[in-house]
């Protein structure tokens, strides 16, 4: 299929008018889920068995139609279909029919090298990230942009699970404790939005990896403010939670365990590690699993959208830290994002439930990174060299070799 009759095609299939788009974005969706909660199985698998809630879970995978995924979105301007994608008009598609729909087009071989790597990352779910920055700090905006997620899953495919990370806490105040404005708004939103909603919910990217712990207030503060979302989004019939449990390079098991138990994380499922850094996935099962006993054997899982390379270590850790942190070269994708124990892998643990990616593989750190000459996207923002980059080193392991055998993918 050439360019020109594939954009057409697409062009049928997002004919409705602008109006219509207003009206959807100004839509109520709501689940129709009246099951009672089911602490054994929160997503409403069918047909699961075992323990662990995330085995079989169906998670949504976002398309590139009206704001979808980042790679998607990066695939779509690759072959021609961006202006489609971001058009004022349209009704979004299932990632799986835009996929094979780019499969058939007729591509250059560095074109195609390029989508085949972009693929990589859009086959898997990826959390949607909802912010006070993104919103403004606005409640009712953190209300419309969850709702809009939500209709774009309803109509591409309803049996899907969400999948959502929350960023509401004010990063980069120094060490003020205490309360923040709009917080509670924001969290009070987000759980009016998702309702009946089946969902995966990471609460609060860098929650405890950014906190400062020579400040007892602080580390009160941030306490009371998980503890805050974690009782409300705990209310959620239909959502597994996982709050953020910080790095192994860069915590201690004992002070997050204080500031878990101090957070009603008893609550919910347990933790998630390593969604800012590149540390090995085994490094980060080993601090969990000393996490999972200060704080009565909660679960956790990893976040592996750039560690098959494992870290990138600073030349001088006790000014840099450990981890060079702002877009170190030579990283890839590891384990693919599912249920694991970890067995396959070379390292069982009882507390692992699997690999995830909170993190958008190819997300940027910064526009510009000490001692790099490359300019890349703003801070939060896709770059698709980034993700080419890490797609194209993409190593399903989760330490080094020779213990870990290298899978390349």
């Amino acid at each position: 299929m050439t360019v020109a009759i594939a954009v057409l095609a697409f062009a049928a299939l997002t004919s409705a008018s602008g109006a219509r788009r207003a009206a959807h974005a100004a839509a109520q969706c709501s689940s129709s889920d009246t099951a009672p909660p089911n602490p054994a199985n929160p997503l409403d698998t069918p047909g699961l068995t075992g323990t662990n809630p995330l085995a079989g879970a169906h998670l949504f995978v976002e398309s590139p139609w009206l704001y979808g995924g980042d790679a998607a979105d990066a695939i779509a301007n690759e072959v021609g279909l961006g202006g489609l994608s971001n058009a004022t008009s349209g009704t979004p598609i299932p990632w799986a029919r835009f996929e094979a729909r780019v499969n058939k087009m007729h591509l250059s071989r560095a074109k195609s090298f390029v989508v085949h790597e972009l693929e990589k990352i859009g086959d898997y779910p990826q959390a949607h990230q909802f912010s006070r920055y993104t919103a403004g700090g606005s409640g009712p905006q953190i209300f419309t942009q969850v709702q809009n997620y939500l209709c774009r899953m309803q109509q591409t495919d309803p049996s899907a699970a969400a999948v959502i990370t929350t960023y509401f806490v004010k990063h980069g105040s120094g060490c003020d404790g205490g309360d923040q404005p709009n917080f509670q708004a924001e969290v009070d939103n987000l759980k009016a939005a998702v309702g009946n909603f089946p969902a995966l919910i990471f609460v609060e990217e860098d929650a405890i990896d950014t906190i400062c712990w020579r400040n007892p207030a602080a580390v009160t503060g941030r306490a009371a403010l998980l503890k805050y979302e974690i009782d409300q989004l705990s209310q959620l019939p239909h959502a597994l939670l996982y709050v953020e449990g910080g790095t192994a390079d860069a915590n201690s098991p004992g002070a997050v365990a204080q500031v878990l138990n101090a957070s009603d994380a008893s609550k919910i499922r347990g933790f998630f590690l390593g969604d800012t850094h590149f540390n090995w996935a085994s490094k980060e099962i080993k601090f969990g699993n000393k996490v999972s006993r200060l704080t009565g054997g909660l679960h956790f899982v990893v976040d592996t959208r750039a560690d098959g390379n494992g870290p990138l270590l600073n030349p001088d850790p006790v000014t840099q830290g450990i981890e060079q942190l702002c877009n170190p070269s030579g990283r890839g994708l590891g384990p693919k994002p599912g249920a694991s124990d970890g067995a396959s892998y070379g390292m069982y643990s009882p507390h692992l439930d699997g690999f995830v990616w909170v993190t958008t593989p190819g997300e940027s750190a910064a526009p510009t990174c000490p001692g790099h000459s490359t300019h890349y996207a703003a801070s939060g923002i896709f770059d698709e060299g980034i993700a080419i980059g890490y797609a194209s080193r993409a190593n399903d392991r989760i330490g080094p070799s020779p213990r870990f055998k290298s899978r390349p993918w």
